[in-house]
């Protein structure tokens, strides 16, 4: 579990308006990671989405709009705030206040897949076994980690934090299966993210 302390750092960047991760819309790279979900894990065409620390949700929102119905969740007020300003009309996408460790009973075994774009970069290596578990028990049979993660940043001490092939492999290995890797151009925001890859799991135990 985040400690309160951890907790407040991510709220208070919010309340200061100290949002440098923030890309100001989706993903480049976020069609081509759903495309390899789709073509090497079967993600279904219409797919139950959840992510965790979402910020502005740029990507949710696309995911919505792409057909896809998708909760977003953030610790902070204000990022849910602005999430809602800018996307609270886009039909299938729910916007929430909520701490990812802290599971309602709707939301065991009911997703599809989880997006990741860096939430498990944001905590440091003690906590992603506990994400981790915190997605698996969100997931339904044989279902899928979507993630776009950092592997080298330009920061002595996190967050964020470097995740490459070999920690996702550490963290993933014993739940899931790796469905397919590959490299791509770091994005431009934040500035200390040196190289990025994206990746698509599938939950062990059921072929798709």
């Amino acid at each position: 579990m985040q400690s309160p302390e951890e907790k407040s750092l991510w709220q208070k960047r919010w309340q200061k308006g100290q949002t440098g991760w923030d890309q100001g819309g989706a993903h480049p790279a976020l069609l081509q990671l759903i495309q390899h979900a789709k073509r090497e894990a079967a993600l279904p065409e219409a797919a139950r989405f959840f992510s965790a620390g979402c910020g502005a949700a740029h990507s949710e929102a696309v995911l919505a709009e792409w057909g896809h119905e998708v909760r977003a969740i953030d610790l902070s007020e204000e990022a849910i705030a602005a999430a809602k300003q800018m996307y609270g009309k886009v039909a299938g996408l729910e916007l929430v206040k909520s701490d990812l460790f802290e599971i309602e009973d709707r939301e065991l075994a009911a997703y599809d897949a989880i997006y990741d774009r860096a939430m498990l970069c944001a905590l440091p290596a003690e906590l992603r076994p506990d994400y981790i578990e915190a997605m698996k028990k969100r997931l339904k049979k044989g279902g899928l980690f979507c993630g776009i993660l950092f592997r080298l940043v330009d920061v002595e001490k996190g967050p964020p934090f470097a995740v490459d092939e070999a920690e996702a492999y550490r963290v993933l290995h014993r739940d899931f299966v790796l469905c397919y890797a590959a490299a791509i151009p770091a994005a431009p925001v934040p500035a200390v993210v040196r190289e990025e890859w994206i990746c698509v799991w599938r939950l062990r135990g059921v072929e798709p």
